[in-house]
């Protein structure tokens, strides 16, 4: 075995075929857009064909550079099957070239090197170039002969030293994109997970001053301070559930369930959510166009969602003493069969927005860099939630605003108009009655405040930490509602869930699952495992009710 470059030179050249090689590099081109090792396998095939070889392939750096190694993670040809194989630096040809600095030809490299040994495949010849980048040497790309006919030249090492230099530039890029996805993953990943956490705490603290307005009802100062207390948790509870939101809309799991329902019930409740900031910042709020009723198909929590999201803004927007306006009018579709559109106007005289950050108000986490503005907190969220919920709604959302001080208009349509209510049978809802519960959590405050709670409502409630007490329990007290976390240690609440069922005594226990979690996903393993219905943190006293209110006799499956 010998290795010399200057055999290259001596060797007579094959002529330049310039337009194989064009048509090579676009479709290199093209390969940038997928993943990294499709891009790296396109290369790979390229060299094979360019040179006309038996095996071809690139072998890029491994390890701290004490201890390098080369990773053949892209092969083509006769041994493609190597892929993935990895040798050390003063085993492997790729070592002495990248010593050098510039290709190697290696004639018979498997008398030296013996990663080039194979069984039944003969090595006559190898070309090996290196890969450079801004950073310094990533790899090498080679080429081997398998038959004594196939002769490596000065061509063939141009060649090589083309699509090393194009396999430069494009792992550096496809590097620098996957290590951006790669932190963007991560950044998902802690925004949902934070905005799961933060629920947990949550649920005890706005439980303890619910019940501690029960109990110091009486006493004015601490029902005035409680009620401060009370207002602030639910300012928190809607960052958490912005976090949520977030996540939701980053992996495209926002969701909405339509009903038949009232554009002014939905305007009202949007309007008690942001009450206390309009009035904290004495801002005028005037309605119109809701003087008779408007009836529409919508997601009633989510588009009330989205009104209060544009006065919260417009509320944050504009100084204190300003107007702000929400109009509505509606557009029917005469004669075409078509819903009629909704179209909603939340207009102010505030500070205006910026005409060069108006582009990026509907991005997560765009905010205005005016400081009135960003005092007033956020996450820069809402906007971002507001136009993805919009589009589920089959409509649109535009932000106008003129010069600083000009104020700024959003105008939302959305076509939900609906020519009258649904008609709904009337119902008696029952009374809600003293009820046997349980409850199984281990979060022991959380625990211990929803017990004083529901104790507080006049029901009869026994409390476990763990799941194996729940079961337990369960079986002794026989109680009319259970309500599981499912995310205890040992023995979690699908367990208990599963124990239960398997019980023919208990049939008639109505089980609740309560998770951090609100996909789909979770709600059909809540209800595969048994489970009647389906809650998320922090529980909400409301939900419970009527699930009390409305559960009979025996298990009623329903997931809420």
């Amino acid at each position: 075995m010998h290795d010399d470059a200057d055999e290259l030179a001596r060797r007579p050249a094959r002529a330049a075929d310039h337009a194989r090689e064009n048509l090579a590099l676009l479709r290199l081109a093209r390969a940038q857009t997928g993943s990294r090792d499709a891009l790296l396998q396109a290369i790979a095939n390229e060299a094979l064909a360019l040179c006309n070889a038996g095996s071809a392939g690139i072998s890029l750096l491994e390890g701290p550079p004490h201890n390098r190694s080369f990773r053949w993670l892209a092969v083509a040809g006769s041994c493609a099957g190597l892929q993935g194989k990895s040798t050390a630096w003063n085993e492997c040809p790729c070592g002495v070239t990248l010593d050098a600095g510039r290709p190697r030809l290696f004639v018979r490299p498997e008398e030296q090197f013996g990663c080039l040994r194979f069984a039944g495949i003969d090595v006559h010849e190898g070309i090996v170039v290196p890969i450079p980048s801004d950073s310094g040497q990533l790899g090498a790309i080679w080429a081997m002969s398998h038959d004594a006919a196939c002769r490596f030249d000065g061509e063939h090492a141009r060649v090589l030293s083309s699509l090393a230099v194009v396999a430069g530039a494009a792992l550096t890029m496809a590097n620098v994109r996957d290590d951006g996805a790669e932190s963007d993953r991560r950044h998902n990943e802690f925004i949902a997970m934070l905005g799961h956490e933060l629920r947990n705490p949550l649920a005890p603290i706005d439980g303890a001053i619910s019940a501690a307005k029960r109990l110091c009802a009486a006493n004015e100062k601490a029902d005035a301070v409680l009620t401060i207390a009370q207002r602030q948790m639910k300012h928190l509870r809607t960052l958490v559930d912005d976090l949520l939101d977030a996540a939701r809309l980053k992996h495209g799991k926002l969701a909405i369930k339509l009903s038949d329902t009232s554009l002014n019930e939905i305007t009202f409740d949007a309007v008690s959510a942001v009450k206390h900031h309009l009035e904290s910042r004495r801002h005028t709020l005037k309605l119109s166009g809701l003087e008779a009723p408007v009836h529409v198909r919508a997601d009633h929590v989510r588009l009330s969602q989205v009104l209060g999201n544009l006065l919260l803004n417009a509320a944050k927007y504009t100084p204190a003493g300003g107007k702000i306006e929400l109009s509505v009018r509606t557009e029917r579709a005469a004669g075409s069969g078509e819903p009629g559109c909704v179209v909603i106007e939340v207009r102010d005289n505030g500070i205006g927005i910026d005409p060069s950050i108006q582009p990026y108000m509907f991005e997560l986490f765009a905010q205005s860099t005016c400081g009135s503005a960003r005092s007033e907190g956020g996450l820069g969220i809402g906007l971002a939630v507001a136009k993805r919920l919009v589009e589920l709604h089959h409509g649109s959302i535009a932000i106008q605003s003129g010069a600083a001080g000009a104020g700024t208009l959003v105008t939302v349509r959305l076509p939900i108009l609906r020519s009258a209510p649904a008609q709904k049978p009337a119902m008696t809802m029952p009374q809600v009655r003293p009820t046997r519960l349980l409850l199984a959590d281990d979060n022991r405050d959380a625990l211990e405040v929803l017990s004083v709670l529901l104790e507080l409502e006049g029901h009869h409630v026994s409390a476990t930490d763990n799941g194996h007490d729940a079961v337990r329990l369960i079986g002794e007290t026989h109680p009319e509602v259970a309500i599981i976390d499912v995310g205890m240690p040992d023995m979690d609440g699908f367990d208990v869930a599963r124990a239960v069922r398997a019980d023919p005594r208990l049939d008639d226990v109505t089980l609740v699952a309560l998770t951090g979690y609100a996909s789909e996903s979770n709600k059909s393993r809540a209800l595969a495992a048994g489970f009647d219905y389906h809650l998320t943190k922090p529980l909400s006293l409301e939900k419970l009710q009527h699930i009390l209110e409305n559960r009979t006799e025996g298990r009623v499956q329903g997931i809420v």
